[in-house]
């Protein structure tokens, strides 16, 4: 046994050792007197060169190391400081520097024996010591772990063990982790703070090494959680997570793939270890939620069908190790409810393996989904529990949405259970999986699912959440999935319309979303999807009568308005006939029941109508071409440009010019407009819509046809000074005459508004306050026939003046503002000159109308309640109807009949 010791020292020889092993025992009996340095060294030299010896001194060092701390525990607790070293210290750092000699020296004789021991020590010393009051106090990890690291002789065993594990690094350390293993259970927790520093020592090497030995000991021992080393893995990794998770996440993968791996081998464990690895790292799970959690996070989304295919071969074995196939079951069912990461993942892996050919792996996957959604519902029932399951599909149900739109029924039938339960714990949560459905679903099967959502409990409530969150993603530009939420919304209400079982859930939801549903229909770009918006307000609106929020029914009322001018414009055929109808049945229902819808839409009519582009479609010429005009010029400017002095009265300084020097004339703009028949239709169905906005119960009321008339007088007459209603004398006109103007001009480019006096002057004496436009025409007209006199035109030569000034007195004729004979001059007009129409218009029209002002006051109420004027009463005297029945005489030619019928058969006289 002669050799050369770690410092290059002959060992001693037998008889050499036998004398000193005898001083040992001595010493260390208390039979013989020896210093304890001596003794130390004594005792390491038996321990380098007699092994029998061994375990005799590394007992003989554990008591110097109990007295160490004992007398580190004395020193803390009398809150005294030891400056200086105390000869059980001295001792102890010569022992650590020879056995750390012995360790680098002798590697893979001395690292797994001083590992070993230097656990075992710190063990039995941290379980010995636990119970001392200033030991105790450090109630946390890190507080236990500083205070033990401050006494020299534990941190010299921590030392000694880091020392083992790093010169075993490239090697073996699986004696080491083992040892560390058996430690940790015969002593934790006391012994956590040991597990806890080795771990951030080298966490990647004991995080493998502790999974890997521990999966030898569970594949032995086969007792599941009862498996002697499995709770030391545990708390283990349960210590290194808190700084390591990610090196946990990384070995658990690893291992898991191991297991996986089909390369031939003829070790028998090996074979037992990959089998026992998924119950083992289920087992895991079971016992921690932070391995759950990082298994969910990794391992779970490493699967697939194809990984399910190959590890569901050895599901008859795991039974083994877990206590049967119901016990299997359970605990997986048990780990799936609780993991909070990777829910969704959890969910569509289940779907898809229940689906997959392989018909052990779907029975087994499809059986478990149920166990899963069964055990949710009666644990959800319980009112007390809170799934982390469903937390975590809460915050990934965007991920799962798309389940929803699947043809396949398992799907569709899994996500809608689970949102349901989902509901019982909030129902909000299912809120965003019915927008998505909304906006999403194209068919019946898909909206059927929607149907299932909503009439589970507070289905209303959680469908008027929905339609609001669909809302908030529908305004311009639209999406073609955006489309499908008006088509979808308007099927569910068919459907409500049709079933007596379903509670009118979507017609609230719409009516308490109606402001935002009126503005998608304003801004919508699509008629399909302004029909559909449409039916969507009237069948929800109509259904249940009931009083609308100011707000709410001005812009419905806004936005049917906008629809019937769309559907004007660019719908046609049946589909266009339809929405004017439904246009019609919205604006009588809202007129008739909403405060302020009626004045609302029939400003918001005379406005299209007569300043927007929709009043195209009414006849009104919009300019094409007008690009060979020049840039716009203002007048002002080029007034001032005249003269630097001031502008004098009686001096003709202002401009009034048809073109720009170096331009020449202006060109008139090309017009475009629409053909007469198409303007015909699109008046016609405007008068309806007006009507239906008039319309009170069943009937036209005076009072609305009364407000149309002031809007039209409103916006076609620029000054509100002289609107009242008698007519002045004529050369009071030259102080109107631009207004004048404007308002012949209006009515010259705005045929329609023909129309609407038309439909003013049949409601008695509603055209009395459209006298300031009857008026302004008037004056217009005289003029323009006086110019046409002068010009020498002929008896209807001016087709269109002559069409004018018919229309007029056909107006106030209709209006019964010209009694008989004067409501029969439109009939004389297309056939007398240009100067007996002059005539005509102010000796007989403008001086009647300014003598008897056209006020309500001469209309009376009949038993029917229709106001007139009695035309026997009404006649007017012979200075008005004279210089007709001349001009009568003077054409008898043409006109015989007319005069007959007026002044011979009629009396003359009032």
């Amino acid at each position: 046994m002669e050799g050369e010791g770690p410092s290059g020292s002959k060992t001693a020889q037998p008889a050499d050792l036998y004398s000193d092993f005898r001083k040992f025992i001595a010493g260390t009996s208390g039979h013989s007197e020896m210093d304890p340095s001596n003794l130390a060294h004594l005792a390491l030299s038996l321990l380098k060169n007699l092994f029998a010896a061994r375990d005799a001194v590394l007992e003989y060092f554990c008591s110097l190391f109990d007295a160490a701390v004992s007398h580190y525990v004395k020193q803390i607790q009398k809150e005294a400081s030891t400056k200086s070293m105390t000869p059980e210290e001295a001792t102890i750092a010569e022992i650590h520097t020879i056995l750390c000699s012995y360790v680098s020296c002798n590697t893979e004789s001395w690292a797994p024996i001083i590992s070993t021991w230097s656990l075992e020590l710190l063990g039995v010393l941290s379980s010995k010591y636990a119970s001392y009051a200033s030991v105790s106090s450090g109630n946390t990890l890190n507080e236990t772990l500083h205070l033990w690291m401050s006494c020299h002789a534990t941190r010299t065993l921590i030392d000694l063990n880091t020392q083992c594990l790093t010169c075993l690094m490239h090697s073996n350390t699986d004696a080491c982790i083992n040892a560390l293993l058996d430690t940790s259970v015969l002593h934790s927790p006391h012994f956590d703070w040991v597990v806890a520093h080795v771990g951030s020592a080298f966490p990647h090497t004991v995080i493998k090494k502790v999974l890997s030995c521990g999966l030898k000991d569970f594949c032995e021992n086969q007792q599941g959680t009862k498996a002697p080393k499995i709770n030391s893995v545990v708390g283990i990794l349960g210590h290194l997570a808190g700084s390591h998770l990610a090196d946990i996440r990384g070995a658990l993968l690893e291992l898991f793939q191991w297991s996986l791996e089909d390369s031939p081998t003829n070790d028998k464990a090996v074979v037992l270890q990959r089998v026992a690895t998924v119950p083992y790292l289920l087992q895991l799970a079971h016992l921690s939620p932070i391995l759950l959690e990082a298994l969910s996070t990794d391992v779970v989304h490493s699967l697939d069908c194809g990984t399910l295919r190959s590890v569901c071969q050895y599901a008859t074995d795991w039974c083994c190790y877990l206590g049967g196939r119901h016990k299997l079951q359970e605990l997986v069912v048990h780990l799936v409810l609780n993991c909070s990461s990777g829910g969704e993942h959890i969910f569509k892996l289940f779907l898809d393996a229940s689906q997959d050919p392989y018909k052990p792996l779907s029975n087994n996957a499809w059986e478990i989904l149920e166990l899963v959604l069964v055990e949710m519902s009666q644990q959800l029932r319980m009112r007390d529990v809170s799934l982390p399951l469903l937390n975590c599909v809460h915050q990934n149900i965007t991920s799962l949405q798309p389940l929803l739109l699947s043809n396949q029924p398992l799907r569709t039938h899994t996500i809608v259970s689970l949102l349901t339960q989902l509901g019982w714990q909030d129902w909000n949560f299912v809120a965003s999986s019915l927008s998505y459905l909304l906006l999403n679903a194209t068919s019946d099967w898909q909206l059927a699912a929607l149907m299932r959502l909503i009439e589970s409990h507070n289905g209303n409530k959680s469908l008027n959440k929905a339609v609001t969150l669909s809302l908030t993603s529908t305004y311009p530009p639209f999406s073609s999935a955006q489309h499908n939420l008006w088509f979808n919304v308007e099927k569910l209400l068919k459907w409500e319309m049709k079933s007596k079982q379903l509670f009118n859930v979507t017609v609230a939801a719409v009516r308490d979303n109606m402001s935002s549903v009126a503005k998608a229909l304003t801004y919508s770009d699509s008629m399909a999807v302004s029909h559909a918006i449409m039916n969507v307000i009237e069948r929800s609106l109509t259904s249940q009568p009931k009083l609308l929020q100011m707000q709410t029914s001005l812009w419905c009322t806004h936005a049917v308005v906008h629809y019937f001018l769309n559907t004007l414009q660019h719908d046609e055929g049946v589909s266009r006939m339809r929405g004017c109808r439904t246009a019609c049945k919205m604006l009588t229902w809202l007129c008739q029941t909403q405060p302020g819808a009626r004045p609302t839409a029939l400003r918001a009519i005379v406005e299209a109508v007569l300043d927007s582009p929709a009043s195209t479609l009414f006849g009104r010429q919009a300019p094409k071409n007008v690009s060979g005009n020049p840039p716009p010029v203002s007048l002002l400017q080029e007034n001032l440009k005249q003269t630097p002095g001031t502008m004098m009265a009686q001096k003709h300084l202002s401009v009034f010019h048809a073109g720009v020097i170096g331009y020449g004339l202006r060109l008139p703009p090309d017009q475009q407009s629409l053909p007469e028949a198409q303007v015909c239709s699109n008046t016609r169905l405007l008068m309806s819509v007006v009507v239906a906005c008039c319309q009170d119960t069943t009937q036209v009321t005076l009072d609305s046809v009364t407000r149309l008339a002031l809007l039209l007088v409103e916006m076609i007459s620029p000054d509100v000074m002289y609107n009242g209603l008698p007519w002045p004398e004529e050369d009071f006109c030259k102080v109107t005459v631009e207004r004048d103007l404007h308002i012949a001009n209006c009515l010259k480019s705005l045929p329609v508004v023909w129309t609407l006096l038309r439909l003013i002057a049949s409601f008695r004496p509603a055209l009395c306050t459209c006298s300031v436009l009857l008026r302004a025409l008037a004056a217009v007209l005289v003029g323009e026939w006086q110019s046409a006199a002068q010009q020498g035109k002929g008896p209807g030569q001016d087709s269109g003046l002559v069409q004018r000034t018919v229309s007029l007195l056909q107006v106030m004729a209709l209006g019964q503002l010209l009694p008989p004979p004067l409501s029969s001059i439109s009939l004389a007009i297309p056939h007398l000159p240009p100067q007996q129409v002059v005539l005509l218009l102010r000796e007989c029209v403008w001086n009647y109308m300014r003598d008897h002002v056209p006020a309500p006051a001469l209309f009376t109420q009949d038993a029917s309640g229709t106001m007139w004027r009695d035309p026997a009463l009404s006649r007017p005297p012979k200075q008005y109807t004279e210089t007709f029945r001349l001009i009568l005489q003077r054409n008898i030619g043409k006109m015989g009949q007319l005069y007959a019928q007026l002044f011979i058969m009629s009396p003359t006289e009032p």
